[in-house]
């Protein structure tokens, strides 16, 4: 840690456009990565959370009452990681084997890093660009470790360029002699700019995921005349959703549009998020969250629909990335 904070020092003194403050309760490194009118506020130690981001000095991110409650799932935008969304009665089997994330009833959620403490690994700034990268260990003696017991390492690397910010992850499965199953998400509580009735939301599926309870059956819905049907942008007001989009590609991103104050989100991905869930609960804010599997991932590919499931693969030695931007107009 004192050779971490030692480094920010000097990146600090080097590059205008990175600040890092202490949070004076939590002692977190708070990183301020601006570029032109963007800015966003990212902080490692409180799971790898972009608390904030700012365009023109608007925020888009809904905001904790205090720092010390960012981690977790709660506002900011929380990496959700190796399984998003919910794991059916809080356990699933891969390769025969059993693992269990939670003891008795109820369905494990959001995976186990929400809250975790990352460390941060290295900076970057160029004329166009500036990044932070945050790492995470799974090893045996965290107890994330023993949940989920593939040594592995799991990297955080924000990017924020003059009207976007990206997220880059990468899965480095360096220690372990096993094939690891993961997926990311990012789940960031979006606030609404102006009206919700004047909020208009394009996601351009193939199709919506069967559930029940909020676990995907691992069957595929039609959108055609169904009530969520945004394959043509709709206007949020009256839209009940928790639920899984399929068949998403990097060509046909989902966007957000707040017509009513001329702003919209654009949440563009790579090949590897083919799911997005939208959830538009009766609060100030809402999620669109790419996913690069279903929910209950695990638990479908052991049941043979890992087409559908899209659960990711790092093989022993291997690395996987993928990114999410959001673009801000």
């Amino acid at each position: 840690l004192t050779l971490f904070v030692s480094y920010w020092m000097v990146v600090v003194s080097m590059a205008a456009d990175l600040s890092v403050t202490k949070g004076a309760a939590t002692g977190w490194d708070i990183c301020v990565l601006s570029q032109g009118d963007t800015v966003a506020t990212f902080v490692p130690a409180a799971g790898a959370n972009v608390q904030s981001v700012k365009r023109r000095g608007i925020e888009y991110f809904h905001q904790p009452e205090e720092l010390s409650k960012l981690p977790g799932v709660r506002c900011g935008n929380p990496v959700l990681y190796p399984t998003p969304n919910r794991i059916k009665g809080g356990s699933f089997e891969f390769e025969d084997k059993k693992y269990v994330f939670r003891e008795g009833p109820g369905n494990h959620i959001h995976g186990l890093v929400n809250s975790a403490e990352f460390t941060g690994e290295s900076t970057e700034v160029t004329s166009e660009s500036v990044s932070v990268t945050a790492a995470i260990r799974f090893d045996d003696q965290s107890e994330r470790g023993k949940l989920f017991p593939w040594a592995h390492t799991f990297r955080i690397k924000v990017t924020v360029r003059e009207g976007s910010v990206r997220w880059e992850y990468e899965v480095d499965n360096d220690a372990s002699e096993q094939v690891l199953p993961f997926g990311v998400a990012f789940h960031p509580y979006l606030k609404y700019q102006g009206t919700r009735q004047d909020a208009f939301l394009h996601v351009p599926a193939q199709s919506l995921m069967a559930s029940v309870k909020q676990l995907r059956t691992g069957k595929l819905r039609d959108l055609e005349g169904h009530a969520l049907d945004a394959r043509k942008p709709v206007s949020l007001a009256g839209y009940d959703s928790d639920d899984v989009f399929f068949g998403m590609v990097p060509e046909k991103p989902a966007r957000l549009e707040f017509r009513d104050v001329g702003r919209s989100v654009t949440f563009k991905a790579s090949k590897e998020f083919t799911h997005l869930v939208v959830w538009t609960p009766g609060r100030p804010f809402l999620g669109i969250e790419n996913q690069t599997c279903s929910t209950d991932a695990h638990n479908l590919a052991a049941q043979g629909l890992n087409e559908i499931a899209h659960l990711q693969l790092c093989p022993p030695g291997e690395k996987r990335q993928g990114w999410v931007e959001y673009v801000f107009e």
